[in-house]
């Protein structure tokens, strides 16, 4: 019911973008609508400080939902600044789907915490914002010395299969002070990588060198969307714009 209340919202807004938000009232969730008061609302959305204070006193927020009636299903850089500032799952109408983003942290700058903060996370957190849901599980430190191979347990199920030269988007499993596929990088094109290694902060780096020799092997999603990078980079953007 409520998908098709949103759905019915977006589609009598466009080609302006609708917004709105998913109450939870005590007695089920609600879509709120709320109009675009945006100067240009074709090209972008706003809600009204008086439509927010109606939304948090009506009940708890679960995500805000607005439409992107000609754009890609996925969050733009600006999109994704802004769910950060509202700390809020962020709900995209495009087309007649309904696609739905966690607040996911910055993929870029991450303090690590292993198992919670990791190069897993950060793959999964990645693919989440292309619109790609990865499995999770609980790992152990060193977990690569105990018999596990658990990153090739992931990929090969998942929709993932082996390739030779890196496309943006792929996934880099490197061998660190292993035999075994321990870490893995997302590749960015142009020779750069995006991970997140033990104790520093997630970050790009040049795919040369040392990650270059010590590669295990490069894995592609079998299903990955042609928009599937610039949701990556959205985020990326995003992310150098609140650090700079």
């Amino acid at each position: 019911m409520i998908d098709k209340q949103i759905l019915a919202h977006a589609a009598e807004c466009a080609p302006q973008e609708s917004c709105g938000f998913v109450i939870d009232t005590g007695t089920g969730q609600h879509y709120m609508p709320c109009q675009n008061i945006a100067d240009r609302p074709t090209e972008y959305f706003e809600i009204s400080p008086d439509d927010w204070l109606r939304a948090q006193t009506a009940g708890e927020v679960v995500a805000l939902v607005h439409s992107h009636p000609d754009g890609l299903p996925v969050l733009s850089e600006c999109d994704r600044a802004g769910q950060r500032r509202t700390a809020l799952p962020w709900w995209l109408v495009c087309g007649t789907e309904i696609y739905r983003f966690n607040n996911v942290p910055p993929l870029l700058g991450r303090q690590f915490e292993h198992g919670v903060l990791d190069c897993l996370t950060l793959l999964r957190d990645a693919y989440h914002l292309a619109g790609i849901n990865l499995p999770d599980y609980s790992r152990e430190d060193e977990w690569w010395k105990k018999g596990q191979d658990l990153y090739l347990d992931l990929l090969g199920p998942n929709g993932f299969y082996k390739v030779t030269d890196a496309q943006p988007g792929d996934v880099i499993l490197i061998c660190l002070g292993s035999e075994k596929a321990n870490h893995a990088a997302i590749y960015c094109g142009d020779q750069y990588v995006l991970h997140h290694c033990s104790q520093r902060l997630s970050k790009r780096d040049i795919y040369s060198g040392f990650w270059f020799n010590y590669t295990h092997s490069i894995w592609r999603y079998r299903q990955w969307p042609q928009y599937g990078f610039t949701a990556i980079c959205n985020d990326m953007a995003a992310s150098s714009s609140l650090m700079y």
